[in-house]
């Protein structure tokens, strides 16, 4: 009885991974990503023959039970067996095709149902003129004969083990590849437009994190051009070696890049000395680990630590834009976002091409929405930086024309805005007045009360002459107590008339400071028009200044005119 439940149990296990999951893939419909249809075996030495695999039992064949192939680095090579049927009475022509485009080996063979063998090599360890058409995918043209064909496969790669098998009518890839077409511009243009804009802006501006952002969105277009097999077709044809070696090379250089303009934005040997010098080593560490992985390691080493390198490099540098945003730097924060998208991207592909999750179109593709979205944000990133960088020089420049104490305008500005109003008068012929006022006795105020008291009255006069003036005048703290205003349009009877009130303003303003201090305080002015004879600003001022000293001399808290 033991026996028989025993045989009964190897019969069920012969049909579980018998013929039940040979079913025949039919050639009359499209048949994409077919792993539903395979049976695996691993072979751990990468040494068998399709003679010894064919001798193989069918207990050694798994089936593979999902879409898509995908195992962890490995140095095995993976066999893979299917059965297809051409219900036609004549020959059927279908593409054989492969996806990702770094598969370094594929072998295959076509046993007919007469027993015909016909065997095909390719990869990206062979020259690209073995492709049956032109294209950056893996592909081979078989012609199938009627009935049931049996199908062997051999897939050998250094990179990450991912296996996507179609079988298609040639002008259903073709039309497959219209919308395939249209995701690589959507991506491959929004980057490049992007990258040549601030290139433009780099010329302009001379900033050198935006040279780094442009190195940057260059090293991720050579990354992922070359992992995706665009330069392998376009310009890499003859030279399969440097193609495979590129694709690892170029995540190295996408990481450095990415280090230096996040060094570079985030202005860490200023403000973070601690994360500038670990960014610093950082990319010490990625050149060193693709210098001794291409001397030492070799290329499976090279690229295998280049996706768990850029993993960390992408942690690291979400989290440096992260720390910068929480310690007040306004800057970080559209950096923040990009960062925080590209690092999603980036961690999934890399899970997903590692065999960490399942994979699927999207997932494999993550990291280049993810870097669309991440141009787009730390594009904005930088038009904001350089906004907070004009808002603080102009904040910097403000105060260097401002008079701490009133608020006004200091002699600095007066120099600049005098040259230029002078320039404005002669051009169009208009009126200019200036008018110079001082505060009586105020050097007993500074005596007898302090310098603080003295700074009091000096502010609360610099409130009533902003209060008074128009939006086109200017006003001006020259020195000590003395005030000028620079007036544009303004004749001397209009002057007369704004001096007078800013006098009795002046005179009937009861002032208390700090310590309960009283004051009652009066100005002296001094007024001047422009004249026809007047070569410069400076002998309008020079009359003002003299019409300043006659009303101090006749009584003072009244006006002069010269």
């Amino acid at each position: 009885m033991q026996n028989k439940s025993i045989l009964l149990f190897l019969f069920c296990i012969s049909l579980l991974y018998g013929d039940i999951h040979l079913k025949a893939i039919d050639l009359s419909v499209p048949n994409h990503a077919i792993g539903q249809s395979l049976l695996e075996y691993e072979d751990t030495t990468a040494s068998m023959t399709l003679a010894k695999v064919r001798q193989l039992t069918k207990n050694h064949f798994k089936p593979l039970n999902k879409a898509v192939a995908s195992h962890p680095f490995t140095k095995s090579a993976f066999w893979y067996q299917f059965k297809v049927v051409n219900k036609e009475d004549s020959l059927v022509t279908r593409l054989i095709v492969f996806e990702p485009a770094w598969l370094d080996s594929v072998n295959i063979t076509v046993i007919s149902s007469q027993g015909q063998v016909q065997t095909y090599e390719g990869g990206n360890i062979y020259p690209y003129s073995k492709r049956e058409i032109d294209h950056y995918l893996t592909n081979f043209k078989h012609d199938f004969e009627p009935g049931i064909s049996t199908v062997y496969l051999q897939v050998k790669t250094r990179d990450p083990f991912i296996v996507s098998l179609s079988i298609l009518d040639e002008s259903e890839f073709l039309s497959g590849q219209v919308e395939e077409s249209v995701y690589i511009g959507l991506i491959y243009g929004g980057i490049i437009s992007m990258l040549f804009y601030n290139l433009f802006l780099f010329f302009g501006i001379k900033q050198r994190y935006y040279l780094y952002y442009v190195l940057y969105l260059s090293s991720f277009l050579i990354a992922n051009a070359s992992y995706n097999g665009y330069t392998y077709m376009y310009f890499l044809s003859d030279y399969p070696t440097v193609q495979n070696w590129l694709q690892s090379s170029g995540i190295y250089l996408f990481m450095i890049t990415a280090l230096l303009f996040a060094n570079s934005f985030l202005n860490l040997e200023k403000y973070h000395q601690i994360l500038y010098k670990i960014t610093g080593f950082l990319i010490f560490l990625s050149i060193s680990i693709s210098a001794l992985t291409t001397l030492f390691g070799g290329y499976h080493y090279h690229v295998m630590l280049s996706i768990v390198t850029v993993m960390i490099v992408s942690i690291y540098i979400f989290g440096v834009a992260l720390y910068s945003w929480l310690d007040g730097n306004r800057s970080a924060r559209f950096f923040l976002l990009g960062t925080t998208s590209g690092l999603i991207g980036a961690v999934i592909t890399a899970l997903t091409v590692m065999s960490l999750i399942p994979f699927s179109y999207m997932t494999y593709k993550a990291n280049d929405f993810g870097m669309l979205i991440d141009a787009v944000l730390l594009s904005i990133a930088l038009s904001d930086r350089v906004k907070i960088t004009l808002e603080k020089t102009r904040i910097v420049e403000k105060e260097a024309k401002t008079d701490v104490i009133t608020g006004l305008l200091n002699r600095r500005a007066y120099t600049e805005t005098s040259n230029i109003e002078y320039q404005r008068l002669l051009r169009h012929q208009h009126v200019l007045s200036v008018m110079i006022f001082d505060v009586d006795h105020f050097k007993q105020i500074n005596d007898n009360f302090g310098h603080d008291a003295g700074d009091y009255i000096l502010k609360s006069v610099g409130i009533i002459v902003k209060d008074i003036i128009r939006e086109y005048d200017y006003a001006f703290r020259i020195g000590g107590d003395e005030f000028l205003l620079l007036l544009p349009e303004t004749n001397v009877e209009e002057t007369l008339i704004l001096a007078e009130r800013i006098r009795v303003r002046i005179e009937n303003k009861k002032l208390v400071d700090e310590h309960s201090n009283k004051f009652s305080v009066t100005a002296s002015f001094g007024i001047s028009q422009y004249k026809q004879m007047d070569t410069s600003i400076e002998y309008i001022t020079k009359r003002a200044d003299k019409a300043l000293y006659q009303a101090k001399k006749t009584g003072r808290n009244r006006i002069e005119v010269l």
